[in-house]
């Protein structure tokens, strides 16, 4: 990880300066800083529309991402920015990050819970939802019986 933060530190600058060179020998210089100002200025729009969103959102934070890519000066962080600015994509990366959150917080023994946007609760993703079936009338007062587990297809 150490490793991957410092080749980004390293051969991103590079990179936006050559891919910056093959844009000003395309299109010309002036019109090549026009491109930047646009796309600067399009970031502090976004980051402000961002900000403002309500309820604040991991989407909110990745159209924030988006829009500091596009306010910093390049190409491919332009072009990254303007990628994060599509809602699949958003969705790909909102995904992938929980998930890697998840399994994180999971090998840490912590417990994880989540929103359910059907029932408008937050519950436990450790608990596997099921019916305890008593087949007799316990005489020491301790419950007996086995989990039945309804399957994924029945859960909701």
């Amino acid at each position: 990880m150490v490793l991957l933060f410092f080749l980004l530190l390293i051969g991103g600058p590079i990179l936006e300066l050559y891919v910056g060179t093959l844009v000003v020998d395309a299109v010309g210089f002036s019109t090549a800083t026009l491109l930047l100002l646009i796309a600067a200025v399009a970031g502090v729009l976004v980051m402000r529309m961002a900000w403002r969103r309500r309820p604040r959102t991991p989407d909110s934070a990745l159209l924030m991402l988006a829009g500091a890519l596009l306010l910093l000066p390049g190409y491919v962080s332009d072009a990254v920015g303007v990628l994060l600015l599509l809602a699949p994509v958003r969705a790909l990366i909102r995904t992938w990050v929980g998930l890697r959150v998840e399994r994180r917080l999971a090998s840490w023994n912590l417990t994880i819970l989540r929103w359910d946007d059907s029932t408008g609760r937050l519950h436990r993703t450790d608990v596997v939802p099921g019916e305890v079936v008593v087949e007799e009338e316990p005489s020491d007062g301790v419950i007996r019986g086995e989990i039945v587990d309804r399957g994924p297809e029945d859960r909701s």
